[in-house]
């Protein structure tokens, strides 16, 4: 009987920490490597059983995956909507900056506002200086950074929820 307990209680523990690591990825707290640290928890607890080595190196690359589209799809969108390579460069460093700085002033929410903000200001501010003005085009430069942070904090979402939905089937 009380192994059936603990059974419960671990899982219900394991359902309240996946699901407070979701509400971590939008806030840009590195929500899914949370989820991939309770997987392995869940894997050595079940003794690999439910989860194997090889289900964790795959959660693993996804991971990976997102944070990487993360890291590159602001810019990506930035050059689609016309940037020169010093507006995606400004996408880049602006997106960086922008969760530095934003969580400096705002823990938590300032994460998410400063990485949108710093991405399509960065763009658009050296799109100008690389135009030596401030047009529509240094201003759709920083329109595309914006989107391309937007879409990739979706993918980056739509993983972590793909790994939880998996994780539950698994060990429920």
């Amino acid at each position: 009987m009380w192994q059936s307990v603990l059974k419960i209680v671990g899982l219900v523990f394991l359902d309240l920490g996946l699901l407070v690591s979701l509400f971590l990825i939008p806030l840009g707290i590195p929500g899914n490597f949370v989820i991939l640290g309770l997987a392995l928890l869940a894997a050595w607890i079940g003794g690999f059983q439910a989860i194997g080595l090889w289900t964790l190196l795959i959660m693993l690359a996804a991971v990976l995956l997102a944070e990487l589209v993360e890291a590159f799809l602001g810019s990506a969108m930035a050059k689609k909507y016309g940037a020169s390579w010093w507006g995606v460069l400004g996408a880049l460093l602006g997106g960086f900056l922008g969760v530095i700085v934003g969580t400096a002033l705002f823990p938590v929410l300032g994460s998410l506002v400063g990485a949108f903000l710093g991405a399509a200001l960065g763009a658009a501010i050296l799109e100008a200086v690389n135009l030596r003005r401030v047009d529509a085009d240094a201003m759709r430069a920083g329109w595309g950074a914006f989107l391309g942070r937007l879409l990739a904090s979706f993918f980056k979402m739509g993983v972590g929820v793909g790994i939880v939905i998996w994780l539950i089937l698994r060990t429920h």
